[in-house]
């Protein structure tokens, strides 16, 4: 397809910075520029851009092997994403994305294309479609109704590193359980690689902690005179609406399943209240909290063409005896544990173990740097006080998890607090530095802005600055993606703010 649209100048050398990949030799991202304004739609734009400056990106000879796919439409900047094919199939998260912001300027640059010489290595696929087909039915799971396939299957490459997997993708629709699966066959070994469903919908009911049981039943005292764990009171327990499930009697949704919890809960009537000592609350603790919290993010513009998770997310509320929690981007899978309280039972550890995975969603693989990690877990404490601030008395407004560190230290005791003086200077760069410890200085950091500019707009700056951001970003990339974001959806409304709060923190350079 010819690159089209208006020419724009090429960028000059010391008019922008550029960070290189860890694989490739081509820069992984370009920043700290503002293109010329550019002509006609984003994806026209995005063309421009990248045919003008293919030279220092790197990616001269695959520029016509670039496919726009989809053009993100943020709250205050347009994000187009280019698909990379090779030998007329495209490859599965091979991507350009090219941030244009109001003014129609480019701002931001990120490359993921595989180079040439990586793609010259990659295996030819040796299974026909029909046993592609064959190998998806089989691990359909379990069923009694008819399956069969809708459309054709995709041969595609699925990428390991510096290795291209030829895989096929297979759509199967079953009568009875109802479902959709989609399915990702190697096109060598015949062995699945992913699969997934996505159907209707119904609703249920429920009791949970709004986000622990201090919050609603303010007494509550949650420990006894040795120290013990108290029950809590019946005015500790919120009845809520449990919304997207599929109507087959458990927890599985449009946006959350919990498929991977052994074992599961069954209701007729999909009646799910239960007190926090009968076995199953941490099932429908965690279904309830981690579907609220992505259609919060729905509801702040990030739905339809927009939408974060493709898929529902798999969710373990009794993976682990060990009192430890956590979410794996190889699998996508959330994984909670029973050692002291439930952890499933406190919303905010939930939706600390959630930010992860809505880090993931937007910028795969994040944390893959001392600074991304702390990063993860301070937004992590960050997302999860915000989400509940509202419904918690003010003396547990700055705690983060007070349920699931009952018995820990502080006043209220707590797993972690938001409000800590802590700067970057404090940041340890040992080999055995702890990221909760570092990320404290980021959490306190979101806080601030939390605290001076308000829920809605730092919720809404925050989520969108994670679009510019990579595996293994900095505090100080961190910021300028927060003032990034501020200019797109603000005008640059905060931005003496924010930066009086980066300063304060000593995180920088911002500009």
């Amino acid at each position: 397809m010819p690159w089209v649209g208006a020419l724009m100048r090429k960028l000059t050398a010391k008019s922008f910075k550029s960070i290189p990949g860890k694989y490739y030799r081509t820069p992984k991202e370009l920043w700290g520029f503002r293109s010329a304004r550019g002509e006609g739609s984003p994806r026209a734009i995005a063309r421009a851009f990248l045919e003008a400056n293919h030279e220092i990106l790197g990616i001269t000879s695959a520029l016509d092997r670039l496919d726009v796919r989809r053009v993100i439409h943020g709250r205050g900047a347009d994000h187009v994403i280019l698909q990379q094919r090779w030998r007329r199939r495209r490859i599965h998260r091979a991507y350009v994305t090219v941030h244009v912001g109001r003014d129609r300027r480019v701002y931001l640059v990120k490359s993921r294309a595989v180079p040439e010489d990586v793609l010259k290595h990659a295996e030819e696929p040796r299974i026909t479609s029909a046993r592609a087909v064959r190998a998806a039915l089989a691990g359909g799971g379990r069923g009694t109704g008819r399956a069969w396939m809708v459309g054709k299957p995709e041969l595609l490459w699925y990428p390991a590193r510096r290795l291209l997997h030829p895989a096929w993708r297979v759509r199967i629709h079953r009568t009875r359980p109802r479902a959709e699966i989609i399915t990702y066959v190697h096109a060598v070994t015949g062995s699945v690689i992913s699969r997934y469903d996505n159907l209707a919908e119904a609703t249920g009911r429920a009791t949970v902690f709004l986000p622990n049981p201090m919050a609603r039943a303010r007494g509550f005292e949650p420990l006894d005179g040795a120290d013990r764990m108290r029950r809590p009171p019946a005015a500790a327990y919120a009845a809520v609406t449990l919304t997207g499930l599929r109507g087959n009697l458990r927890l599985d949704g449009r946006r959350v399943t919990t498929r991977l919890t052994k074992p599961r809960l069954v209701r007729a009537g999909l009646d799910f209240s239960l007190p926090s000592f009968r076995a199953g609350f941490e099932e429908v603790s965690a279904y309830y909290h981690v579907n609220e919290a992505i259609t919060y993010l729905e509801r702040l513009g990030y739905r339809g063409s927009r939408r974060l998770f493709a898929r529902p997310l798999d969710v373990n509320a009794r993976g682990t005896r060990d009192d430890n929690s956590w979410y794996s981007p190889g699998e996508r899978t959330l994984t909670f544990g029973t050692g002291g309280v439930d952890d499933a039972e406190d919303g905010e550890t939930v939706l600390h173990e959630f930010g992860h995975a809505l880090q993931d969603a937007i910028c795969p693989d994040f944390g893959q740097s001392p600074e991304a990690a702390a990063m993860g877990e301070g937004f992590g404490d960050y997302f999860a006080a915000s989400f509940f601030a509202g419904k918690k008395p003010p003396a547990y407004r700055d705690a983060v998890m007070t349920w699931d560190g009952a018995q820990g230290e502080g006043t209220p005791p707590c797993v972690r607090r938001l409000d800590s003086t802590l700067t970057y200077e404090s940041f340890d760069h040992g080999p055995r530095a702890d990221e909760h410890d570092n990320g404290q200085i980021w959490s306190a950091t979101l806080w601030d802005i939390w605290k001076a500019i308000g829920r809605p707009a730092a919720d809404r700056i925050i989520v969108e600055s994670h679009f510019q951001l990579d595996g293994f970003t900095t505090f100080a990339r961190g910021a300028r993606a927060i003032l990034d974001a501020d200019r797109n959806l603000y005008r640059e409304r905060h931005a003496p703010i924010l930066k009086r709060i980066f300063r304060r923190r000593g995180i920088g350079p911002v500009e």
